[in-house]
């Protein structure tokens, strides 16, 4: 008998299990009015370096919603080029009293999809809460936003898109960046989702309601209700109570429907208030972008050569650059200039403006020059004796068109010793009168020829003798000898 029970029990539970769906599980989610899906954005703000998403939302009219063990919280956000989820934390928000329908009994805990008027589900905890690193939004890029729902007994997944409407947007300034939250209120339009709306002359569920005109019925009189479906384009005000927010608006009676006076848009009856569970938002919706900080502009520039006769395009040659618009080269203007079209060096003071005043100056040298080519140097590698005093000029050429020969003009560029048996790498440079320029490097090869050592010596056509600057190892030679003249 035991065990019959604890099969039985065992089965019970696996049918209630099944029945309720607890384990939260992968849903399609469904795109949906928000009728369907009641919420509330109370509000945004930015919490250590965090965005802080604060509401409540839940699936009418389906299955309690009474803790995290039936129900879950998603806050979406999707551009061209991105997209990410962010998982709420259940606060304490309760809903119970604003969606209750008076005169019909709590529904029974595995009772689900029951309309108001058969009984009532508790909305417990339906509050929400998400902090969304700040960085997280990329800079270029506008966001759109969902609210999804997930009602596990319900095996049901809603979303709608994310209305806030507000009269001024919102800016928050994170180190090089500025966010931006808009959901523009004068931009929103209401459209009322039920037939029971009461019209109340105060943002409060319990505040008097409206009475006017003829009346439609013994048992509503000439009370006004909100026509279902019915556009409101003019929205007025927006305040916040109860947990939802209330918007004011001006209305005119219209037919009796359903035996209850109906209102609709208009300019007679005035102050009207709804509440904005009761209604659809249409308009923008919710926006959050963010971008970098307006940073000036920079130039990108070098120094410009010119041939005399050549004109000068600055733009050629010089590249303005701003980190949000990218290149405004087109704005530059020349502050100051002592150009012209003759042979020297000038300068140029050059400023631009990005589309918000920020601006850069900076100072171009231009180098006019004549149209000649540039000199030449014809050098290959040489091989000298070991103390060979190594002159330019008799190893090697330079030439320039204009100026002719140069060879005087050559500099030697570093320095080799000539003492040492080795080979040594010679760099030459020579500059014409236009300053252009050739360089080149060669190899010197130092050698020593032991038959003819000390009988032989370089001799420069360039130098007369009796000014050749004397080999190292002679002077060696007239320090012995002096010192032996000496002892006689």
């Amino acid at each position: 008998m035991k065990v019959i029970k604890a099969i039985i029990k065992l089965l019970v539970l696996l049918g209630a299990s099944s029945y309720f769906s607890l384990n939260p599980k992968a849903l399609n989610v469904e795109l949906v009015s928000k009728d369907k899906m009641p919420y509330e954005i109370q509000s945004i703000k930015m919490v250590n370096n965090t965005l802080e998403i604060r509401g409540w939302v839940f699936i009418s009219y389906t299955q309690h919603y009474l803790n995290d063990t039936d129900h879950k919280t998603e806050i979406e956000f999707y551009s061209i080029n991105d997209s990410f989820k962010v998982v709420a934390i259940n606060t304490s928000t309760n809903m119970t009293n604003q969606m209750q329908y008076f005169g019909t009994p709590k529904c029974a805990a595995n009772l689900l999809n029951q309309i108001p008027e058969i009984c009532n589900y508790s909305y417990e905890n339906v509050g929400f809460k998400v902090n969304i690193p700040i960085e997280s939004f990329k800079p270029e890029e506008i966001y759109q936003t969902n609210i999804i729902s997930h009602a596990y007994k319900s095996n049901k997944s809603y979303k709608t898109p994310i209305y806030f409407p507000m009269n001024n947007d919102i800016t928050i300034n994170y180190l090089d960046k500025v966010y931006t939250i808009k959901s523009k209120l004068d931009d929103t339009e209401l459209k009322v989702n039920a037939s029971t709306v009461i019209a109340r002359t105060q943002p409060l569920k319990i505040s008097p309601v409206w009475f006017y005109g003829d009346s439609c019925s013994s048992t509503y009189k000439n009370q006004l209700f909100f026509l279902k479906n019915s556009i409101y384009k003019n929205v007025l005000e927006k305040k916040s109570s109860e947990n939802i927010s209330y918007y004011r608006v001006k209305a005119v009676i219209t037919n009796c429907d359903g035996d209850r006076r109906r209102i609709i848009e208009g300019n007679i009856i005035s102050p009207v208030w709804i509440g904005s569970i009761y209604v659809q938002y249409t308009g923008t919706p919710l926006q959050i972008s963010s971008k970098y900080l307006n940073r000036p502009p920079y130039f990108e520039t070098k120094e410009i050569t010119l041939y005399k006769g050549q004109k000068l395009e600055i733009l050629d040659h010089i590249k303005a650059i701003d980190p949000e618009e990218g290149d405004i080269s087109h704005r530059i203007i020349i502050l100051n200039s002592n150009y012209k079209d003759e042979v020297g060096k000038y300068t140029l003071e050059l400023s631009v403006k990005d589309k918000e005043n920020l601006s850069a100056n900076t100072t171009v040298f231009v180098n006019v020059i004549t149209n000649n080519e540039k000199p030449k140097i014809i050098a290959e590698n040489i091989r000298i004796l070991q103390n060979t005093n190594l002159l330019l000029q008799d190893y090697f050429y330079a030439y320039d068109n204009e100026d002719g020969d140069i060879s005087n003009r050559i500099i030697q560029l570093n320095e080799i010793d000539t003492s040492k048996i080795s080979i040594q790498e010679l760099c030459l440079y020579v500059e014409d009168s236009s300053l252009l320029s050739d360089s080149t490097c060669i190899n010197v090869d130092v050698y020593n020829n032991n038959d003819q050592y000390m009988k032989f010596r370089s001799i420069s056509k360039n130098i007369p003798f009796y000014k050749e600057q004397i080999p190292s190892i002679w002077n060696d030679i007239i320090y012995i000898l002096d010192g032996i003249l000496s002892q006689k």
